[in-house]
């Protein structure tokens, strides 16, 4: 079959045209393909770090847990040993007053005629 020279050179105008269509498909899907396994790799890194990052916090927050129930037990193990100094302090306190007889109940009587009594010494108004 004859095919004239115009008919040929469309042909392979045409032909160039889809070759050259195809070559640049191809570095498209390069391109794509490269852009694909970057983008992958950022993702997998920004995901280890994130979990390394939940995995700490985590682990801080399970660290501080426990620091927080040490404390609050030595908190409770102190308020305890607290009172039991105040117990202990009123109750040498009571025996030294029963002691010095401070606890004897004329005491609380003769409160009242201290504020008042002619020999208290006197603070001077000065008159300016």
């Amino acid at each position: 079959m004859f095919v004239s020279r115009r008919k040929y050179e469309q042909l392979l105008a045409d032909y160039e045209r889809i070759r050259e269509q195809r070559d640049e498909a191809q570095r498209n899907v390069r391109a794509m393909q490269t852009a694909t396994r970057t983008a992958a790799g950022q993702f997998t890194a920004a995901d280890d770090t994130l979990n390394r990052v939940r995995l700490a916090r985590l682990a801080d927050a399970i660290r501080y847990t426990g620091r927080i129930t040490r404390l609050v037990r030595i908190v409770a193990r102190l308020r305890t040993e607290v009172a039991a100094a105040e117990r202990r302090a009123a109750r040498v306190q009571a025996q030294y007053d029963n002691a010095v007889g401070l606890d004897d109940p004329t005491l609380d009587l003769g409160a009242h005629w201290q504020t008042r009594r002619s020999d208290k010494p006197r603070t001077e108004v000065s008159a300016s």
